[in-house]
């Protein structure tokens, strides 16, 4: 006999006419959440049973017919809120109709990440005189468009850039560490990318640092993308392989000189033939494109690859397709010799205030174009600061405690911006939460390609058409599961967060925040919420349940860089 312990009230119960709740009703139009939600709640007490007489997994919670597969979190959101959905999201189609007609065609799409930067250092001019950053052009386009107050990234850059892609938690996909020279590993040929869901009714261009992997089914090109100039690495890789960074301390024992004169046998332990940057077209060849042996070299590509962005905007801006362009730039430039002009001073500063006047003579390309009113950009940085290279990298001090690769809101909760003339109304802050998986639906919706989005495994992101264009209090999330690689190191329910990493079997520890009263995660709670206990147990199995009938796919491993022409 199985108790009904982890289904809420509210998503069991639809309101009759007359107003009084009937239990284990719902919507016509949510029968298939009920179901799945139903399975899955069976699954999930399976799971925490042990198995003792529970049924399989496999036989509850069986895929839905059809339509995007969710997790339960989200099925529950649906099974109370969907039909109010349902009418937003006709209003919302006229009004998305309406803007193809008026400009002949759906909207541009431009998505620009940057690495490593806690929240609150830019966005605002107060902001930038706490911090000693300068973003006069992208404080206007925050003034101009929306700010989001709760957008969550992966706790890195490889994890948060897959996401970003295939809308869906990179532990799916194996994708769960950035990737470095040479682990011979890379983002899953299976795997389904924005680029390939927009496909023919898009132009899709990739710039910059992808973070990928080094196997040829990870490359742009071969992952849907028309054009892409992308590096296989971070941007460290790109700066640390060189005489410049030994010199200067920021690699230690890579050049042959420090290697141990007496004892080492292994001579191919260290790096020394690898590749960085490749260009392909999808279809086409691929050719090594820079690989830097000095740090001049990095910077060239860097302005490079900004130059074809350029050149990407203005080929298709007369197009009868859009465009889709992922300019992810490689900001950081580690060697810089030239007079400092931000008040903060350090090379990511000053890196940054590059970046910003990038963005400004963007913004006025699209303008000059008269693309703007029809092109949404997006922004944001793809974790927090990389604290290991303090002050050098983007400053750790900040309204949340954390960084990269951590569990913390520092490590995951992220500046970004979100602007498109006349259709996102100016001087938004939206409170509601978004995950970077969200981009990918949301992408998908105005590109008119829900219907092809996959459904034969687990899609995370969840569509916010809904918030970019009716503001604050119109997301579709309350929730968010952060992994650190393979494990699920916390979840965020509403303003509650619970830490799961390092919690002791048993009693429910002293591991609960409340996140407006605690942002910065230091006075962890446990008696006041004994009520939650229950409830976050619920969500991370129903989660592990889903996970278990949907399989995470193994990363790409076979041999680095086939299919590239060398320089």
């Amino acid at each position: 006999m199985r108790a009904e312990l982890i289904i809420p009230y509210n998503a069991r119960c639809h309101k009759t006419p007359a107003g009084s709740p009937r239990r284990g009703q719902y919507p016509p139009h949510n029968q298939r959440t009920a179901d799945m939600i139903q399975a899955l709640s069976i699954a999930h007490l399976a799971l925490a049973a042990g198995g003792l007489g529970a049924t399989p997994v496999a036989e509850t919670a069986a895929a839905p017919a059809a339509g995007i597969i969710h997790d339960p979190e989200f099925l529950i959101l649906e099974a109370q809120h969907g039909e109010r959905w349902a009418a937003e999201d006709k209003d919302l189609d006229a009004r998305l109709e309406a803007l193809r007609e008026k400009h002949g065609k759906r909207p541009n799409i431009i998505h620009i990440m940057w690495d490593d930067m806690s929240y609150g250092a830019i966005g605002h001019p107060m902001l930038n005189k706490v911090s000693g950053y300068s973003s006069p052009n992208i404080n206007k386009l925050a003034a101009g468009g929306m700010t989001f107050a709760r957008m969550y990234s992966e706790p890195s850059c490889t994890p948060t850039r897959v996401a970003a892609v295939t809308g869906r938690h990179p532990v799916r996909s194996g994708m769960i560490f950035p990737i470095f020279p040479i682990h011979q590993m890379g983002l899953p040929g299976s795997e389904v990318t924005i680029a390939e869901v927009l496909d023919d009714s898009y132009h899709t261009g990739f710039f910059e640092k992808s973070h990928f992997g080094d196997v040829e089914e990870s490359y742009l090109h071969n992952q849907g993308y028309d054009e892409a100039i992308f590096t296989l690495y971070n941007q460290f890789a790109g700066q640390m392989f060189t005489p410049e960074a030994e010199n200067e301390f920021f690699t230690v024992g890579w050049q042959n000189h420090a290697w141990d004169k007496q004892y080492a046998l292994d001579q191919d332990f260290r790096v020394l033939d690898w590749l960085w940057a490749v260009e392909g077209f999808e279809g086409g060849t691929t050719k090594e494109i820079s690989t830097p042996s000095k740090f001049q070299e990095y910077v060239d590509f860097n302005a490079m690859t900004y130059d074809r962005v350029k050149g990407f905007i203005r080929k298709h801006a007369d197009d009868d397709k859009p465009f889709l362009l992922d300019w992810w730039p490689n900001v950081l430039e580690m060697f810089i010799d030239a007079p400092q002009e931000t008040q903060n001073g350090t090379k990511s500063s000053e890196s940054f205030a590059r970046l910003d006047r990038q963005v400004g003579e963007i913004v006025s390309m699209l303008e000059e174009l008269g693309i703007a009113d029809n092109t949404l950009i997006v922004l944001m940085a793809d974790n927090g600061p990389m604290k290991e290279i303090w002050p050098d990298t983007f400053p750790s001090g900040g309204i949340f405690r954390g960084g990269k690769n951590d569990f913390l809101e520092g490590g995951v909760r992220v500046p970004a911006f979100a602007y498109w003339p006349g259709v996102i109304e100016p001087g938004q802050v939206v409170g509601d939460i978004v995950q970077v998986t969200d981009l990918f639906t949301t992408f998908a919706r105005l590109g008119g390609k829900m219907n092809a989005i996959p459904t034969d495994r687990v899609i995370d992101g969840v569509d916010q058409t809904a918030l970019f264009l009716n503001g604050d209090g119109h997301g579709r999330r309350d929730y968010n599961f952060i992994y650190q690689g393979p494990v699920l190191s916390a979840v965020v329910k509403q303003q509650y967060k619970r830490h799961f990493a390092g919690a002791a079997p048993g009693l429910a520890g002293k591991g609960f925040f409340d996140l407006y009263k605690d942002p910065r995660e230091e006075h962890p709670l446990m008696a006041q919420f004994l009520w939650a206990w229950p409830a976050f147990d619920h969500m991370k199995a129903r989660h592990e349940a889903m996970v278990a009938q949907y399989p995470h796919t193994p990363v790409a491993r076979t041999k680095p860089y086939a299919g590239i022409e060398r320089l």
